[in-house]
């Protein structure tokens, strides 16, 4: 009889396991509107809300088979990896799928990012993908807007997250204005994505340096 006892608190315990981490592995999706970080004796709105132009790319069912397996935090990042910034050149009439699928992608890690149970480790390596990334979004007739705007707001929500170093490495004014970009049907110009782009790998390489 112990034994049947034992067993059976034996299987319910690993149910108990399982369901745990089920439950905690999947993406948040969420926020998905302003929501306000204190952080370092400073205050920022984070505007999750986006626009019609980049809610457009939002709404195009792209590769709807990879998107269904993106199931967990890993899946995301590794899918986001499989991702080359190669966007149409000029005003087009045709859909630019990848575009499509950055935008989706970056803002989903935007909110994965903003998690509080998504670790430092994480976001560094987010962030270090997404300044490789922003990089190639710009040149000659190239005019993939929505993503440069999620790239520079998920440089944002990552450095705000870890706002205690990345206070080093961008003011408090340039971080509020990248933290509101979705929201705001401007452009982020070259310049200005240069400079997250910079103030990102300041950070990161200040990270690797308190890591080693």
């Amino acid at each position: 009889m112990k034994t049947k006892i034992s067993i059976i608190c034996f299987v319910m315990l690993l149910v108990s396991c399982h369901s745990s981490i089920d439950n905690g592995s999947g993406l948040v999706n969420n926020p998905i509107g302003e929501v306000e970080i204190n952080t370092s004796d400073e205050s920022f709105k984070v505007d999750f809300g986006y626009d019609d132009n980049i809610k457009s790319c939002m709404d195009q069912n792209v590769y709807p088979e990879a998107f269904a397996k993106l199931k967990t935090r890993e899946d995301l990042i590794n899918y986001y990896k499989t991702l080359i910034p190669g966007f149409q050149k000029g005003y087009s009439n045709e859909s630019d799928f990848n575009e499509f699928a950055f935008v989706k992608v970056e803002y989903m890690l935007a909110q994965e990012c903003y998690d509080d149970q998504c670790d430092s480790k994480t976001r560094n390596e987010v962030l270090q993908l997404v300044v490789n990334n922003q990089k190639e979004k710009y040149g000659p007739e190239i005019l993939p807007s929505s993503t440069q705007r999620t790239g520079a707001f998920l440089m944002a929500v990552i450095l705000v997250k870890e706002r205690d170093h990345s206070i080093k490495f961008i003011d408090a004014d340039t971080l509020q204005k990248a933290l509101l970009c979705l929201n705001n049907d401007n452009w982020v110009h070259e310049d200005f994505s240069n400079l997250l782009v910079e103030c990102s790998e300041n950070f990161l390489r200040d990270s690797n340096i308190l890591t080693k």
